[in-house]
């Protein structure tokens, strides 16, 4: 069993780093409106979105071209790689996919506050 504090912690890294994604939006769309300037809205959010789909390609090639955890065996790899570039590949792999898992601290809060972005947007404007 993992250790409960352990959990915690990543709990509240990830609760954090909502908080401050969700309150720099909220800044940048206040800033928008305070100054009626309609374009930092839109080049806030678009900013926002581009960082999650760069932070997902990011994942997904440190997690070695998978969304999930299984490891690869020598004959997974492609055939036209040499044995070099495989052996390299597979050394390589734990160090990335643990990169991998720090990328979920960023991407997850991004998700989840463009998510409630477009919520308000949706059904409260």
């Amino acid at each position: 069993m993992r250790n409960p504090k352990e959990a915690l912690k990543k709990l509240g890294i990830l609760f954090l780093a909502f908080v401050l994604t969700y309150a720099l939006l909220r800044l940048i769309i206040h800033l928008g409106d305070i100054l009626e300037m309609p374009w930092i809205y839109y080049v806030g959010t678009g900013v926002y979105g581009l960082a999650v789909v760069g932070l997902f390609i990011a994942f997904f090639v440190l997690n070695g071209f998978t969304l999930n955890r299984v490891d690869y065996e020598r004959e997974d790899l492609p055939d036209k790689w040499s044995e070099e570039r495989k052996t390299e590949f597979l050394k390589k792999l734990p160090a990335n996919r643990e990169k991998a898992k720090s990328l979920i601290y960023a991407i997850l809060p991004l998700i989840v506050t463009l998510l409630i972005s477009y919520i308000e947007l949706s059904f409260f404007v």
